[in-house]
């Protein structure tokens, strides 16, 4: 524990005994004197005003903290009115925790180490004289209001371009149309991911630092997908640290996370593949970890690939098969692709799926090696359209020649019988 958390922790534990008799001297009501008064500015013009009713309902009056207990400069004066300038509250006096953990985050250290006036701040969140409980559905941190006071900054372009790791204003404003934003916003669902529920509250860490925790952040909500995802291939490697295997955000996405049922969604089934093979179909990640290539390119070459092309949107895609989270190789007797399962995963969409119809190969790239009968039959196939095609546009070219051939031998005949008369 560093000296400041020290001297604060016990500051918040001598501060209520040390000022109980001015406290009690010097009450609310000498501020409100003029503070209550709303047309009070500074020398700047800016509004000094504070009402009194709404700082009577916060959740600090409401625990007995009076204005002095904040403003400590102003305790025990009573020459008033007090200089225009106060000295700025320090929250940590009383906070200390909550300081501690701020102080080391995306926030604290700029604010602190750089003096970064962007930087949020205890008020800039909670606000000032009308602080609410985090459970009041008034305060601007409760889950149905939080995504607002982080847009404060968060959707702002001119902050976010002005400071590295912010992020694009749109990405952040794009939450509000998610999944877990429209539930809170339009269903009340409090326990719907906010801000808070995935970044944390004051200890909001830069995306380096927060990447390894994301599995288990989703996890905490979705506990039964998250299980599924440790057991399969992905989560495994990703508990072993490999840092290349897809967690949540790089199929779900982040902000805008939509429902699979949504055509928009990146995961919906018409998209998933596309999203597969970002990896699957990546030549040097596959040549890094001896995997097959060309995924979409060979699925796309089947009759369900050649259907999903043509918008058939109940045609199998990479999920259907590999399933959604609980991904294992082929080789694990548990996987969906094993050869001894492969019968009953076809057979979700066949329902008469035999071992026999679900013997032939998935992924074909057209080499004669993968399967030398049907590369035979396709070449086959190849050369008797070709030749169909060519003979057709044989036929009709000799065709239209003999018309002409004809048409001018008739000219030719008729020029004669004009010449004979």
């Amino acid at each position: 524990m560093n000296y400041r958390l020290t001297k604060s922790l016990a500051l918040s534990l001598l501060l209520p005994a040390l000022l109980a008799p001015r406290l009690r001297a010097q009450d609310n009501q000498v501020c409100f004197e003029c503070h209550n008064d709303p047309g009070m500015v500074d020398s700047k013009g800016d509004t000094l005003y504070v009402d009194s009713e709404r700082f009577t309902a916060s959740v600090h009056a409401q625990n007995g903290v009076e204005c002095v207990g904040c403003h400590l400069d102003l305790a025990g004066r009573e020459d008033w009115p007090h200089p225009e300038r106060l000295n700025k509250v320090d929250c940590a006096l009383c906070h200390a925790e909550a300081f501690e953990l701020w102080h080391k985050s995306v926030h604290g250290l700029p604010a602190e180490e750089k003096g970064d006036l962007d930087a949020a701040s205890c008020s800039d969140c909670h606000g000032e004289h009308y602080i609410a409980a985090v459970s009041d559905p008034g305060s601007p941190v409760y889950p149905t209001n939080l995504p607002f006071d982080c847009l404060k900054c968060h959707g702002d372009p001119k902050l976010a371009g002005k400071h590295e790791g912010m992020g694009r204003s749109e990405v952040v404003q794009a939450y509000l149309g998610s999944v877990h934003g429209q539930a809170l916003e339009k269903s009340g669902l409090i326990i719907s991911a906010t801000c808070a529920s995935c970044h944390g509250n004051h200890l909001i860490q830069k995306l380096d630092d927060f990447y390894p925790r994301i599995p288990k952040v989703c996890g905490t909500c979705h506990a039964g997908i998250y299980n599924d995802y440790l057991q399969g291939v992905h989560g495994k490697a990703f508990l072993a640290g490999n840092k290349d295997v897809p967690i949540c955000t790089d199929c779900h996405g982040e902000h805008n996370i939509l429902s699979p049922g949504n055509p928009e969604s990146s995961v919906s089934h018409n998209q998933v593949n596309q999203v597969c093979s970002r990896c699957h179909d990546n030549m040097a990640l596959s040549t890094k970890y001896g995997l097959p290539g060309a995924r979409l390119e060979s699925y796309m070459n089947t009759y369900h690939g050649i259907a999903m092309g043509l918008g058939d949107v109940q045609v199998a895609n990479c999920a259907s098969c590999h399933d959604f989270h609980n991904i294992r190789p082929s080789s694990d007797s548990k996987s969906t692709v094993s050869q001894a399962n492969l019968a009953e995963t076809c057979g979700k969409c066949h329902p008469n799926a035999t071992e026999n119809f679900a013997k032939g190969k998935v992924h074909i790239q057209g080499r004669p090696e993968e399967n030398f009968g049907a590369w035979l039959i396709k070449k086959a196939y190849v050369v008797f359209i070709a030749g169909l095609i060519g003979g057709f546009i044989a036929y009709i070219f000799i065709d239209l020649f003999a018309h002409r051939r004809r048409r001018q031998a008739a000219a030719k005949d008729q020029s004669r019988e004009k010449e004979n008369k």
